[in-house]
């Protein structure tokens, strides 16, 4: 049996030159299809990450060519439409190839997925039970009692028992890394060794409203012990991988365990560089960690500030030790700068009452506590999300939580929301004097970033210009 493992190719190109802003200066691979396949030894694998590869319609024909089994993994509803693209692309010229679909996305809407044509979905923690629907179909055995898939039988949407979370992480078989092509992937970190990412935990405890990652994971945090990340962290060095991205849903969540993971970092000379996501208050709470986490090679810090405003906080329901406000934030930003952190700061617009919807924050603002700035759009309904999935696909509401994408929406309020931030976004990265800070006065590391960042918007608008 040959699969491939498919990120699904864009068909629909990104024309927003701010739709993607991280992957101007880091991109790096999921480890979701490494991670399947170490249940899977001897099988013939193959993979196709459409984020990064560059392949035609024809070629992918071509490489379609003796797959018995195509994987695919979705986490965003960003990704709705390439991917239903791809699973028709699929089908319409290789009929007998089954599809398998999992991740966050594919979890919550797996009606619908199952109704454009896909044969199986795998519902949230689900690699345990991977190898054994591949042993089945490989076989011709019975699928029908494998917990976490979703399948039709006779038209009507089938949803076998959902198992339990893995308590233990170090349990699971390590990735299987060598199936990544690293060349792939790139980070602005100097050195001349590949971009990978290494999982230290997942899920979290906190029940914030903008996000799905916590119920996804049953509002449960797990995390890898010190020494199977260090064992996963040495075979990515004998990789030449040594520039990292910490998937974790905050590094700090565990102190104590983090600051010691810093100390064997630093012991066992990985010479490794990294970015992770922290909170705040946990940058108040532990500068003494956020000092060792500098001498074990952290690079970039991706804080969640969210919004300016405490009242649209507590819109969000984000728990937090230390008040949300601007004097925080700036001091945060200084303890990071302190320690030759870089900071990516997260804010979020659109929300109902907050005051960034009247464009009333100033580019100096943002300037302030971070070097480098992402504003999401808030999702509608997500709320709601549970009544909304159970109208079933043919829902109005439904369709257009299924696809939500503010970068091609015909919503009027959003539009209006996406030109406020593309104002926000051209005041803080096109004004002349924000540029000369960042190429003269703050710092190589910074300069290498904008380097990435800017050398990626000039591509954009190219092949935005060709498009048109």
């Amino acid at each position: 049996m040959k699969l491939l493992f498919l990120n699904p190719l864009r068909f629909t190109k990104r024309l927003n030159i701010t739709s993607d802003l991280i992957t101007a200066y880091i991109s790096t691979p999921s480890l979701t299809f490494a991670q399947l396949a170490s249940y899977i030894p001897g099988k013939e694998i193959m993979v196709i990450d459409g984020r990064v590869e560059d392949i035609s319609p024809d070629e992918f024909l071509r490489k379609l060519k003796g797959v018995d089994l195509v994987v695919i993994s979705i986490r965003s509803t960003y990704e709705s439409r390439d991917c239903e693209i791809n699973i028709k692309f699929i089908k319409k010229y290789y009929p007998q190839v089954k599809i398998i679909i999992g991740g966050y996305q594919a979890t919550f809407f797996y009606e619908k997925w199952l109704e454009l044509g896909v044969d199986f979905v795998f519902l949230y923690e689900a690699e345990r039970y991977f190898g054994e629907l591949i042993e089945c179909l490989d076989k011709g055995r019975d699928y029908r009692g494998i917990r976490n898939l979703a399948y039709k039988d006779n038209g009507k949407a089938i949803v076998n028992e959902i198992g339990p979370l893995i308590n233990d992480l170090d349990s699971i078989p390590v990735p299987r890394f060598d199936i990544i092509n690293f060349k792939e992937y790139y980070a602005f970190f100097p050195g001349d060794s590949y971009a990978g990412g290494i999982e230290l935990s997942r899920g979290c405890s906190y029940r914030c409203k903008f996000c799905l990652t916590s119920s996804y994971w049953n509002h449960q945090y797990r995390r890898k012990s010190n020494q199977r990340i260090l064992k996963e962290l040495r075979l990515l060095g004998d990789m030449n991988v040594r520039k990292l991205w910490f998937y974790t849903a905050g590094f700090g969540m565990m102190p104590d365990e983090d600051y010691a993971l810093c100390e064997l970092i630093e012991k066992g000379r990985l010479g490794i560089s990294w970015r992770a996501p922290i909170r705040m208050d946990t940058v108040l709470e532990f500068p003494e960690l956020i000092k060792k986490a500098s001498g074990a090679g952290m690079k970039l810090a991706l804080i969640g500030f969210e919004s300016f405003d405490s009242h649209t906080i507590d819109g969000f329901a984000k728990p937090r030790n230390s008040a949300y406000d601007y004097a925080n934030f700036k001091q945060a930003y200084r303890i990071l700068k302190k320690n030759n952190i870089l900071v990516e700061g997260a804010f979020i617009i659109g929300s109902p009452g907050g005051p960034e919807n009247k464009d009333s924050v100033p580019a100096n603002k943002f300037n302030q506590v971070c070097d480098f700035l992402t504003i999401q759009v808030y999702r509608p309904n997500l709320a709601l999300l549970p009544e909304i999935l159970s109208r079933g696909p043919e829902n109005e509401e439904y369709k257009k939580l299924f696809y939500f994408n503010p970068y091609f929406s015909s919503d009027a309020g959003l539009k209006k929301v996406l030109s406020k931030r593309k104002k926000m976004l051209f005041r803080y990265y096109f004004n002349p004097f924000y540029i000369y800070l960042r190429f003269f006065l703050k710092g190589k590391l910074l300069r290498r970033l904008y380097l990435h960042y800017y050398g990626h918007m000039i591509k954009q608008l190219f092949r935005k210009i060709i498009a048109i």
